[in-house]
C-alpha cells in the first residue's frame, strides 16, 4: 500500500487525486496539504496548511498546485528522501533547474500532463516524426477558459519530442501574427485555444506534400490526470534519487509485451574464422539460400574470431553442406532447440532487463545456447524441453498474463 500526501488538496486536481485514492485499496492518503486548510475539511484525511507541518511518514508526495509551492516541496523531498510527483505546470527555466538539482538528492517525477494517453501520444509522435522526416509539424491545443498558462505545458512537451528527433535545431513558433512570408523549414508551430469547459485537447499535425497525418488526444475530464498522478505515485514508490518522466513510466509498462516461441531451431558454431570482412561475407554468401538468424561473433583475436548463428532445423543439412563446400568448414551443431523472443518497446530506455531475464534462466537452471539482442528484443535458444518453464518464469517476472 502506497502512503501519499497530496499538495494542492483543495484544488480541482488535488481533490480528484484524493477522491480516487480513497477508493483505491492500494493507496492510503496520509494528508492533504493546502494553504487554505481548515479544521472542517471534508476530504476524508487530515488537512495541513504547509508541507513542513507533515510529520507522518509518507511514501510519495503528489503535487497539483502552483509553481509557488515548489521550493518547499523540493526542500522536504531532498531532506527526507521522499519521492515527489510534480503534476503542476508553468514552471520557469529557473524552476526547472532547481528540480534537476533536487533530483540528484531525491526521486522526482515530472510531467506537464499526467494522462497515460498523452504519454502514448508523445511516443506515437516520436515514431511518426522519425518516419516522416521533412514533413511540417504543427501542434494545437485547446483548454477551458480558466487555464492560466498558454501554450500548455503538454504542447511544449510535444514540441520538445518533435525537436529531439532532429539533428538540427527546430525553433518553436508561438505566434505568427505580424509574420509576412512563407513558413520556414524546420519550425514547429504551436497554437492555443481557450474557452468553455474543455478539459484538454492536443493535436500533432504532420503536413507533407499532398498528404496530412494528425495524431490527437482529447481528455474528456480531468479524472484522467488524477489517475495518471496516482499511477506515477505507484511507479515512484521506492525509487532511488533521479529525474523521472512519463516516458520512463510508459517504458516500464511496455517493458516486455510479448514472448514468442519457435521450435526446431539449430545453432551452428564456427571457430577460427578469419577476422576479415571479405572472408565473413563469403561465408554468408555461401549459405544465401538458408534463413539465417541470431548471428553473434567474438572479438577478433590473433586474426581470428568465433562465429555462431541459428537456422531452421529443416535447413540445417543445406547449411552444413554449403559451409563444407565453401571452405571445408565443419561447424559444431546443436539441434532441435527452441528459440525464445522477448520483446518490448520499453527495453530501449530501461536498464536491467537482461539481468532480470538471466535471473529467470538461473531460477530454471537453464543455460542458453545462443543469445542476441537489439534495442527492443532479446532472442535466445534453449533446449526444447525447458522452453515452457522458461517462458512461464519470464511472464511471471514481467507481469504478463
Amino acid at each position: 500500500m502506497v502512503r501519499i500526501a497530496v499538495n494542492g488538496a483543495l484544488g480541482r486536481m488535488g481533490g480528484e487525486v484524493i477522491a480516487q485514492a480513497v477508493l483505491d485499496p492500494s493507496f492510503t492518503v496520509v494528508a492533504g496539504i493546502d494553504p487554505g486548510a481548515s479544521s472542517n475539511s471534508e476530504l476524508g484525511c487530515q488537512l495541513l496548511p504547509d508541507i513542513a507541518a507533515l510529520t507522518e511518514s509518507v511514501d510519495v508526495i503528489v503535487d497539483f498546485s502552483s509553481p509557488a509551492a515548489l521550493p518547499a516541496l523540493l526542500r522536504y523531498a531532498t531532506t527526507h528522501g521522499v519521492p515527489l510527483v510534480l503534476g503542476t505546470t508553468g514552471f520557469s527555466a529557473s524552476d526547472k533547474r532547481k528540480i534537476e538539482d533536487a533530483a540528484l538528492l531525491a526521486p522526482v517525477f515530472v510531467s506537464p500532463n499526467m494522462s497515460y494517453g498523452v504519454a502514448v501520444l508523445a511516443d506515437l509522435t516520436r515514431q511518426a516524426v522519425k518516419a516522416l522526416g521533412g514533413f511540417d509539424v504543427e501542434i494545437s491545443e485547446a483548454h477551458h477558459r480558466r487555464k492560466v498558462d498558454a501554450p500548455s505545458g503538454t504542447a511544449l512537451m510535444l514540441a520538445d519530442v518533435v525537436a529531439s528527433t532532429s539533428p538540427t535545431p527546430m525553433p518553436v513558433v508561438l505566434d505568427r501574427a505580424g509574420h509576412h512570408g512563407a513558413r520556414d523549414d524546420g519550425e514547429i508551430g504551436v497554437t492555443s485555444l481557450r474557452g468553455g469547459t474543455v478539459a484538454g485537447r492536443h493535436t500533432v499535425g504532420l503536413y507533407g506534400d499532398d498528404e496530412v497525418i494528425e495524431l490527437s488526444h482529447t481528455a474528456l475530464s480531468q479524472r484522467v490526470m488524477a489517475a495518471g498522478g496516482l499511477r506515477a505515485a505507484a511507479f515512484m514508490e521506492g525509487k532511488p534519487a533521479g529525474y523521472y518522466t512519463m516516458e520512463q513510466l510508459l517504458a516500464e509498462q511496455s517493458l516486455v509485451t510479448h514472448v514468442g516461441l519457435e521450435r526446431d531451431v539449430a545453432v551452428l558454431s564456427l571457430s577460427g574464422v578469419p577476422a576479415e570482412p571479405r572472408a565473413v561475407a563469403g561465408l554468408f554468401d555461401a549459405i544465401t539460400g538458408v534463413n539465417v538468424d541470431m548471428i553473434s561473433a567474438t572479438t577478433p583475436l590473433g586474426g581470428e574470431l568465433d562465429l555462431a548463428f541459428s537456422v531452421p532445423q529443416a535447413e540445417l543439412a543445406a547449411a552444413v553442406q554449403a559451409l563444407s563446400e565453401f571452405g571445408g568448414l565443419k561447424p559444431r551443431v546443436t539441434e532441435h532447440l527452441a528459440k525464445l523472443t522477448v520483446e518490448g518497446e520499453g527495453m530501449a530506455i530501461t536498464p536491467g532487463v537482461a539481468a532480470r531475464l538471466f535471473d529467470c534462466l538461473a531460477q530454471c537452471g537453464v543455460s542458453p545456447f545462443q543469445v542476441t539482442t537489439s534495442e527492443t528484443k532479446i532472442t535466445l535458444a534453449v533446449e526444447t524441453g525447458h522452453a515452457t518453464r522458461v517462458i512461464d518464469a519470464i511472464r511471471d517476472e514481467f507481469g504478463l498474463k
